[in-house]
Order: structure tokens, then sequence, then C-alpha cells
């Protein structure tokens, strides 16, 4: 981020938005101190100030709020015998006393606005060097190692024996083998493309005792008796490679992702298609275990920071800390476990070239990571808090007793990945033993007291949201017109400006016409479905995942204080009345997936298509993952 010009679009945006927030309080003076001070700050420390220098102060505020102990500010100056810095004191000051205990009836609405200064630059995905891709990796390293000379003591076992119980009556009926294999949007280690993901050209023995290949990777005996000497042919492996890559994530570096070998990743996809609804509908985990709907979490935490029912627990490196130990412990008996590791890679080969045993269950990256390490999570819990009430009661428990404190138990926990939330009362002895187990605990994000909580990108106080919008996407000062950026900025500029934030989403709106030209008005995208049950209509907020398939293809702006219409002729969109539809459109620039076509093989694109469910004529043409490009082109606002 050496470029000058770039530093100054963050620098100027961040700006605007103190003089967005600065505009509702009556300030002059500190004003002008604020904005010398965070002048001064950027030119000794570069955008790490933005990145790294705001966002400490904001977990410094955040820590006091969820920790109930008083606050404490490093790397800025305090205002003479206090505990509240110069820098934005006048707004820190409505949440703290001047020894830095949280006031009672804060300002949740300063609290807000703190928030989103401070954090606005967070999560901004920076280029990384490589003593940074070293400490990554050397992480990655050592927590194999923890994983491999950890040693389950036998006080663990009690617990994990209640676990084991618990995720065996889970899996009664649950067939593994009745699954639909289907291939991943990832990279794989293997090296092949989209449109060659059906070219299976491997057959590993760990796979091949649960999952033939003639079964599993073949259409039928039609196909066997015609590439009969084809499969005679295919290389024979005792086990899967996976591959380590490192993604951009945000300001802190880069993630660690493994790609898992074509044949592997086609087998976990398919086991990962069929534990979802298993899991998410079965009255054991139904409505406290999910993964397609992270609601559950947001609106427990949403609850909880007025209520404090309920604690919001923060894993860390969590995919990484499942070891393949813990879930042959827990599995044990059960169909699955063979399934599980007959699908997983045993090696996987860092950016060095080095090959690492595995001592993880599946790595990030695996489409099984999701849904076993939540199961992991949510069993654990259950089965230490049963284990608490059985140490509490001074009677014989009876069976009734038993499920009973079975169902308190399960009452108790909710999981969405690595987001759990559970009962105030019931956390401790939770957090006790999950690192007994090689589980850690991210103890500075645990919102265990105060009115302070976090799951699932909610954050909360006293039953009001105060949720960041965060910057992410870079933007490009070499002047090229990229999709993402686009899309990323758009937004940006959208989200900003319906929280309130005018003066930045119009600098957003400004710079984004400069580059791509001006874009039209339109209408925001509804966040309710209309859907019939049993002959009545019903009305439901959409999920996560339906919310970006709401809107139109069309990239603009939304402005609840103007008519689309009226604007977009006042600034010369072209507009039309679709003679299909009878629906108002515009042209402008749309998205579109960039396509490849491939040279393929008949039985094994009818293979694809039938465990896709695609429907599609245009055979061998793939949408490559991830590359998305601009068109100009019609689309509804």
């Amino acid at each position: 981020m050496g470029n000058h010009n770039s530093l100054e679009t963050y620098v100027s945006l961040t700006v605007q938005l103190y003089h967005d927030i600065a505009q509702c309080y009556p300030v002059t003076r500190e004003s002008r101190f604020d904005l010398r001070t965070l002048r001064k700050r950027i030119d000794r420390e570069g955008i790490s100030f933005l990145t790294k220098g705001l966002p400490s102060l904001c977990k410094a505020i955040d820590f006091a709020l969820h920790s109930e102990m008083p606050l404490r500010i490093r790397g800025f100056r305090k205002k003479p015998g206090t505990s509240i810095p110069l820098f934005l004191g006048w707004l820190i000051e409505r949440l703290f006393t001047t020894d830095g205990n949280v006031k009672e009836n804060l300002d949740i609405t300063a609290l807000r606005h703190l928030r989103q200064f401070l954090y606005f630059s967070y999560k901004l995905s920076l280029p990384y060097d490589t003593k940074t891709e070293e400490s990554v990796i050397e992480s990655f390293i050592q927590t194999e190692l923890e994983l491999h000379n950890m040693e389950f003591s036998d006080s663990v076992v009690p617990v994990i024996q209640k676990a084991r119980l618990f995720i065996s009556r889970l899996f009664d009926g649950f067939c593994p083998r009745d699954i639909i294999p289907r291939h991943g949007p990832g990279s794989v280690s293997t090296g092949e493309e989209s449109g060659e993901k059906s070219n299976f050209s491997r057959i590993y023995s760990s796979a091949e005792v649960v999952f033939p290949f003639t079964e599993y990777f073949m259409l039928g005996l039609n196909q066997v008796a015609d590439q009969y000497d084809w499969i005679q042919g295919l290389e024979v492996l005792p086990h899967g490679i996976a591959k380590v890559i490192l993604v951009p994530k945000d300001s802190r570096g880069p993630r660690l992702i493994s790609c898992e070998p074509l044949e592997l990743q086609w087998l976990q996809q398919g086991i990962r298609r069929a534990l979802y609804p298993w899991i998410e509908r079965h009255p054991l985990t139904a409505g406290h275990v999910s993964f397609t709907d992270q609601t559950v979490n947001r609106r427990l935490a949403l609850m909880s920071s007025r209520t404090r029912k309920y604690v919001t627990l923060d894993m860390k490196d969590a995919s990484d800390r499942v070891s393949l130990e813990l879930v042959e412990r827990l599995f044990s008996g059960t169909t699955l476990l063979d399934a599980l590791k007959a699908s997983r890679s045993s090696y996987t080969r860092l950016p060095d070239g080095r090959v690492v045993h595995l001592s993880k269950c599946s790595p990030m990256g695996s489409a099984v990571c999701f849904p076993i390490e939540a199961l992991c999570f949510y069993a654990l819990a259950v089965a230490v808090i049963y284990t608490k009430y059985e140490e509490q009661s001074s009677l014989r428990p009876s069976n009734w007793l038993r499920e009973s404190w079975w169902a308190k138990a399960h009452d108790s926990v909710f999981v969405y990945g690595d987001d759990i939330i559970v009962r105030s009362e019931d956390y401790a002895p939770i957090l006790q033993f999950f690192p007994l187990v090689g589980l850690k605990f991210n103890e500075g994000k645990c919102c265990m007291g105060g009115f302070f909580r976090e799951s699932c990108g909610c954050d909360a106080y006293k039953g009001v949201e105060v949720t960041p919008i965060r910057l992410r996407t870079q933007w490009n000062h070499r002047g090229i017109r990229d999709a993402r950026e686009l899309v990323s900025w758009v937004e940006l500029s959208n989200s900003l400006h319906k929280a309130g934030y005018s003066l930045v989403a119009s600098a957003i709106q400004a710079m984004v016409e400069r580059r791509y030209g001006v874009l039209p008005y339109k209408r925001e995208p509804s966040r309710n479905i209309a859907e019939w049950d049993s002959g009545k209509l019903t009305i439901r907020p959409l999920h996560s995942k339906e919310e970006k398939w709401s809107s139109s293809g069309l990239i603009g702006w939304i402005r609840e204080d103007v008519i689309e219409s009226r604007i977009n002729k006042e600034r010369g969109i072209r507009a039309r009345l679709n003679p299909d539809t009878q629906v108002l459109e515009y042209r402008s620039w749309t998205v579109r997936p960039v396509l490849k076509r491939y040279v393929v093989d008949g039985w094994r694109e009818c293979l694809r298509s039938l465990t896709s469910g695609s429907k599609r004529s245009d055979t061998g043409v793939y949408a490559l993952p991830r590359r998305i490009c601009l068109r100009r082109g019609w689309a509804t606002a």
C-alpha cells in the first residue's frame, strides 16, 4: 500500500465518515483536534493506523463492555487523571466514566457511531508480505504438532462418552453411503479446472472400501462396460494429499485454506449434502445446530444483549483444532465415522513443498469441515452441561431425570459453525472442558458479562444492533474497471446511506461514477418472501443465502428519499418497458459469470448434470468459480 493516491482515498473517506458522525453532536474544537491527530498518526503509521490502530481502540472498548472490566486503552494519550483517551474522547466519555467503568445508561447511538468509525477499515483486504505468510503457515504447523502430541486424560472420558451417546442417537438410521456426490466450487489439489472436474483419474484405496469407484464415480454398469479399459488404467493411490493455499482475508493477513483432491472433494460434497438436512431437521438438533440460517444465533445475540440470558463464545482456530482422535472418539460406533475417514486427506502439501501428516479431521476447505466441527462443539457442550447437572444432583438419577437433564442441556446450546451460544449459567464448565480436548476459545471475544453480545455478524448492546459497516475491497487506482470492485463499493455506499452516513456514501457514489459512469437508482430488494403453506399465505424473512438472489441484476444506488423513475430520467439513464414481463428496465452495468468451453466426455458430462441438477443445454460450458465480468445490459430496478 505504498501508493499515495490509494492511501489518500481511504483517508478521505474516513474523514467524511467522521464528519457524518460529528455533525450529530455539539463538538467543534474536539473535531479539529481529532482530525489533526488522525492525519499525524496516518503520516507516521500509514494505513495500518486505519486497519490496526483504530480497531485496537475499539477492541479495548468492546472488551470493557462485555467483560465488566474498566476500560484499558493503549497507544493513545489520555485526558489527565482519567482513563478516557484524548482522541475521540468526547464520544467515548458518553460510554464510560472518567475511571473507565461502563456508564449505567450509556449512549447507545454514540456506541454505534464509535464502532462504525473505528472498525470501518478493519476488514480491508490488503497485500501481505512474506513474513505474514510465514507466520500463518507456522501457526498451522504448530497447531498440527499440538494435536499430534495431545493426550486425552481420564478426566475427559465421562463427558466424551455422553457426547458419543448423543451423536449415536442423532445418527441412528443415517446411511452415509446413500449420498449423491457432486463437484464443489473450490480449487482442487490435483489441479483440475471447473470443466475438467468430471475427469476422474485416480482411485484411492482409503476411499474404495466405503465408496467403490464404479458405484460413486460412474453412472452404472453400462458406463463400466463401455470404459472398462479406462478403469483398468487408472492410478491407484493409498491416500489423498491436500494442498494448503493462502487466500486474501483482511488487513490482518491471509486465510489458510485446504484444497482437497478431486475425487475426495466429490465424496465430501455428497456427505455434506446428506448431513445438512439430517442435522437441521432431527429432533435432537433442529433449531439448535444450523448451517444455512444464521438468524437463530443473530436473534439470540440481540435478545441476550438485553436480558443476558445467553452468552456468546468465540472459538480460536476452530476448524484447525478438531482433531481426528476427537472425531474418532465422538463418532465411534456410527456408520458416519468410516465415511469421514474414507473421504479425508491424510496429508497436506504446504506452499514451500513440504508434506505434513494431518492430525486434524477436516481442515477448512473440506466440505465436511463445517458440519463436523459444529456437531462436535454442540455434542460436547451438551454433554458438559449434562455432567454438571449430574454432579450437582445428590439423587441417583432415574431414566426420567436423565431424559430431563438431556432436554435441558439440548435447550441450552445453539451452534452455527464455530459460533456458540449457551445459557449464562452453563458456560463456565464449557470454558474449562474444551481446552482439555484441544479446543481453544478466544477469550477476548467471548461475551460473557455486561450487555454486549456478538454472534454470526450481529453485534448488539442492550437490544440494539451496533454492527459496523465495513470497507472490504481495495480501490484500484490504475483506473481498471472491475466487476467485484464495482459491486462491493456500490453495496458499501448503499449500506452507509441507509445507516445515516450520507456524506461518506455520497463521496463513494461520486468516486464510483467518475470511473464507471452514471449508474441508475433502484428500489431496495425485499427482505421477506411470500409462501403458500397448507392453503394459507405466509410472509417470512429471507434467509441469508436467499437474500443475494432476491434483488435484480441491476447495479445501482438505493436511496429511500428519491423517486427512481424520475431521477433516472433526469440523469439520462435509458429505460424501456420489457414487452414480455411488462416491467420497467434500465440499461446499465450488469454482472455476468465468466464462461469457458471445454471438450467433455458424454458419460462424465451426464454424471455432472444429474448430480448437480443442472438443466443447461450448453454442454461443456462452465462458469469459472469466483470470476465475474461487467456487461452493459437491460435489467429491472
